[in-house]
């Protein structure tokens, strides 16, 4: 991953650290860090108030038409990657996930001088270990969320991953034609 970039939310010390690729020198440090990044974080939330409100479409466009367009894969995974941070983070208060995404198309619409009716229906299915492994062994498509979830667990080794993905007709099902590029 590149660290390269400017600092955002984080910095590239603070992307390293949440990355497992530094340690800090005292207990003490490492608190010191997951304040500071706690910090900007909440802060950051309150910017997109001022963002929806004042940046000028010009220059929301310049980010996400001409930069994010010729990101590809990158740019998906960086959207759908704040998205998710979004869903988990509002899932920790006492707020509905669909109702704030209502309320933030509305916003962004009423621009647009119309209103959105959004319909939010989400159905969960659990994952197992037993189930993936069957998928990797059987030769099926995995969803990245699957992917995912077998590198995250520690009972499926990095290397029946590796195995499974060593494939080059495999397909990773996430509906998008770069997973069959994409080096994982």
């Amino acid at each position: 991953m590149n660290d390269d970039r400017e600092r955002g939310i984080l910095t590239p010390a603070d992307r390293r650290y949440l990355r497992g690729e530094t340690e800090f020198a005292s207990v003490q440090s490492e608190r010191n860090a997951r304040a500071r990044i706690r910090d900007r974080l909440h802060a950051a939330l309150y910017d997109f108030e001022v963002l929806v409100e004042g940046l000028a479409e010009t220059d929301r466009e310049l980010v996400f038409a001409d930069r994010l367009d010729r990101e590809g894969t990158a740019a998906f995974d960086a959207l759908v990657s704040a998205v998710a941070f979004l869903y988990r983070g509002v899932g920790d208060t006492e707020i509905d996930f669909e109702t704030v995404l209502s309320e933030g198309i509305n916003l962004a619409e009423a621009g647009e001088e119309r209103a959105a009716t959004v319909d939010l229906d989400v159905t969960f299915h659990a994952l197992s270990v037993a189930e993936v492994r069957r998928k990797m062994r059987e030769g099926e498509p995995l969803s990245l969320t699957e992917l995912a979830f077998a590198d995250a667990r520690t009972e499926i080794s990095p290397d029946e991953v590796a195995e499974y993905l060593r494939d080059d007709d495999r397909a990773v099902d996430d509906g998008r034609i770069q997973s069959r590029v994409t080096d994982f």
